[in-house]
């Protein structure tokens, strides 16, 4: 079967409707997501020296 790829342009995909349930999100506790990220293999905290070496990736906006 042959993948169907769709090109969006920046502005196309802000104007998209999200399906993230932000309140179900807001109200996670720190300690579920740990738990969350224990159980799954492909996830993990980063530690705070990593953190500190993360950069921004969209500089030319830093509201989004």
């Amino acid at each position: 079967m042959k993948e169907r790829i769709v090109r969006r342009t920046k502005e196309e995909i802000k104007k998209m409707k999200g399906k993230t349930n932000h309140v179900h999100v807001g109200n996670t506790s720190d300690k579920e997501i740990e738990r969350q990220v224990d159980g799954d293999p492909d996830s993990y905290i980063p530690t705070e020296e990593e953190l500190k070496n993360f950069k921004r990736v969209n500089e030319d906006n830093k509201d989004e």
